[in-house]
């Protein structure tokens, strides 16, 4: 748009003083050249006037947004401030959005009374969920006959864009799902390898120990005594729900190198329908992210006690998820996370997890690469990390990685 401003504004001026100059020949030789030396003369002064009036323009941007739901619109606003005697010229100003909020208009053009103040906004409108990144690209000013322009340079670009959250919706994971199946079983050989932690507390008897009961339909699987239940010939359920290794947790990875994926290659998948080349990277990490908090949600459902880690700038943090405003709370939180760009930080939590006695963890990744892969043993069980079992959901895979194991269920 620049450009062509620009060639107008020279193509009408040269107009303008070939019309002088013809005038000066044919009908008002006096009049005519008047004419064209103040032509001649009106560029310079207005580029003088121009730059004048640019050390008497600001630019005020005072935005407070709360996160924002996938389909929801906010409105960026700036102030363009004119403490001059004359009306300014033209301020132009260009949006920057991103994939996650798009903005329906981009440009406009704006002048200023003098002694005045000038409102602009742009609508924006959430699309992916994370940090989506937006505000003003770029502010310049043309003089007033457009023939030349000029970056505003008094204009702080840091202060005229914000980072806005962008909450995450909850994937739909069936209870069928193969990571759903695969952590269930896992957990449940887990527990049977294992023995059963003493209750705090004597049973009814005074015996120490966990209470039973016989198993009702309905009743979660996770709270079946499976070694008592064998020795009694029928399903018995434990009273006290504690077990030595009786929590799953679901990861999230921390990093998303995303310079190896080919956006053009996806955007034939039914998940990237009517996205644009620009949409996939973000898409995937959406993915992830939507995927791990349904996981959650299926895990609660079928009775599961269930941790959610990621990392923070405080390192690996796990938190709580009993109920519905535990997933509330980590979908406010997921909102504003990023996935590291370059590898370096850890990908997966084994020390925090071992401090838990956490014997299944489901690894919810972006982009299962061969970083990763070398990292997380998938065969089942990591090496020397005291039998840790990882069950892997990959929105997409690197195609140099192979999955193996019976223990590995990869969703793609």
């Amino acid at each position: 748009m620049k450009i062509k401003v620009l060639l107008n504004g020279i193509i009408n001026y040269a107009a303008a003083v070939a019309l002088a100059v013809v005038f000066a020949l044919y009908m008002s030789g006096r009049v005519g050249w008047f004419i064209t030396i103040a032509f001649i003369c009106a560029p310079i002064i207005s580029v003088l006037l121009t730059k004048l009036c640019m050390t008497r323009l600001s630019i005020e941007c005072d935005n407070n947004f709360h996160a924002l739901c996938k389909g929801e619109s906010c409105q960026f606003e700036i102030r363009v401030i004119n403490d001059f005697f004359l009306p300014s010229p033209p301020v132009m100003i260009d949006a920057s959005d991103s994939p996650r909020a798009v903005c329906g208009k981009k440009g406009c053009s704006v002048s200023v009374l003098p002694y005045s103040a000038e409102s602009v906004s742009f609508d924006f409108t959430a699309r992916i969920c994370g940090p989506a990144d937006i505000g003003v690209k770029k502010i310049w000013v043309t003089d007033f006959f457009g023939l030349f322009s000029f970056p505003l340079k008094n204009a702080d670009m840091s202060k005229l864009s914000v980072s806005v959250p962008v909450i995450t919706d909850i994937a739909d994971v069936q209870a069928d799902d193969n990571v759903i199946k695969s952590a269930l079983i896992a957990s449940m050989l887990a527990d049977d390898s294992e023995e059963t932690t003493e209750a705090s507390m004597n049973t009814f008897g005074g015996f120490p120990g966990f209470e039973n009961r016989e198993y009702v339909p309905g009743d979660p699987l996770k709270r079946v005594n499976w070694k008592q239940s064998a020795k009694m010939g029928k399903l018995l359920v434990r009273l006290d729900d504690e077990t030595a290794c009786s929590a799953i947790s679901v990861v999230l990875d921390s990093t998303f190198v995303s310079d190896k994926i080919f956006p053009p290659a996806f955007l034939g998948e039914e998940m990237f329908a009517g996205c644009t080349a620009e949409d996939v990277v973000p898409m995937i990490a959406q993915s992830a992210v939507e995927t791990s908090l349904g996981t959650v949600r299926t895990l609660m459902e079928s009775g599961c006690a269930v941790s959610f880690v990621m990392m923070t700038t405080d390192g690996w943090i796990s938190y709580p998820a009993n109920d519905d405003n535990d997933l509330s709370m980590l979908r406010t939180e997921l909102a504003s996370y990023k996935f590291e760009s370059a590898y370096g930080k850890s990908r997966f939590p084994y020390d925090e997890l071992a401090q838990k006695s956490c014997s299944v963890a489901i690894l919810c990744t972006p982009y299962l690469d061969k970083a990763l892969s070398d990292t997380t043993d998938l065969s089942g069980t990591s090496d020397g990390k005291g039998g840790l079992t990882i069950v892997m959901s990959a929105a997409a895979v690197a195609p140099d990685v192979t999955v193996k194991g019976k223990e590995a269920a990869v969703n793609g």
